[in-house]
């Protein structure tokens, strides 16, 4: 039985292709240079956009209902009361609204953003769109996936929110009107809360004939009143802000990356050279 062996596999080293360029670098070097400078061209038409970066944290807006759970579970349940253990969750409803499509949509129509998001559409002097106009959701969309950021960071619960846009002024206002109108919403939305559940406890402290019971919902509306006082007093109610955004400074852009431009084109100019010179190399007949 006799075996075969293959002829082993050209390897290519490091020292080869270090010999090919050195032996093309005129081709090389030149596609470098040519696509890196293209690339470096490019970033300073670019439009430059920055970043202004907003920080709070979710201030808890829930009640204090949890002290009476153990005697009116039941009569809190009816009334939609919130109670104890519900502040983790209402943090993330809170940041949810500020998230969601409805409040984002409501945000764009109340500063009429549509014109400056899509400012190459909009003629300025005629007041009216070039063609068809842009959608809200179109708007809702760019905002939310390229202009808006929010992280969380989850081990300590603090949010930053990102805008990033081509006027640093108006990425520092957007930021910190977010998280403004956010609050104040979820502020005005409690409140409503809590005007339907004193009705509701009204009706029942009216007709609970148990004296026990009666003194239950009494120490409930309490509470209630007193939640609702906070909310409608305390500056911060759903977000409490421990960094407003401010505009950065001109020089500060997040994009371009002009280095990163250069390192690129840089590469794909050495990809391009060592094909180019890879070719010419077989039509004269292979490696001399």
């Amino acid at each position: 039985m006799t075996t075969t062996i293959d002829p082993p596999m050209q390897e290519i080293s490091l020292l080869t292709i270090w010999r090919f360029l050195w032996r093309n670098r005129l081709i090389v070097g030149s596609c470098f240079l040519l696509f890196a400078a293209a690339a470096t061209a490019v970033s300073f038409k670019v439009t430059p956009r920055y970043r202004a970066e907003a920080v709070f944290s979710p201030a808890g807006g829930s009640g204090n209902f949890g002290q009476l759970s153990g005697q009116i579970g039941s009569l809190a349940a009816i009334a939609g009361i919130n109670l104890g253990g519900e502040e983790g969750r209402k943090s993330e409803e809170e940041l949810a609204y500020l998230r969601s499509r409805g409040f984002t949509a409501e945000f764009i129509r109340r500063h009429a953003l549509l014109p400056v998001l899509y400012a190459r559409r909009w003629d300025l002097h005629s007041g009216q769109w070039r063609g068809d106009p842009p959608t809200l959701a179109e708007a809702v969309k760019l905002f939310s996936t390229k202009i808006r950021q929010i992280s969380e960071d989850r081990r300590t619960g603090i949010v930053t929110l990102d805008i990033v846009w081509k006027d640093r002024y108006l990425a520092a206002q957007w930021a910190n009107a977010l998280i403004a109108e956010a609050d104040d919403a979820l502020r005005q939305r409690r409140i409503a809360e809590f005007s339907r559940s004193l009705d509701f406890l009204k009706q029942e402290s009216a007709q609970a004939a148990d004296v026990e019971m009666q003194t239950a919902v009494f120490k409930v509306i309490e509470t209630e009143l007193k939640d609702q006082m906070v909310a409608r007093t305390r500056d911060a109610y759903a977000f409490k802000v421990l960094d407003p955004a401010v505009p950065p400074d001109a020089k500060d852009k997040d994009s371009p990356n002009k280095p990163l431009y250069f390192t690129l084109g840089g590469v794909f100019g050495l990809i391009v050279g060592s094909i180019w010179a890879l070719s010419r190399q077989r039509r004269s007949g292979g490696a001399r």
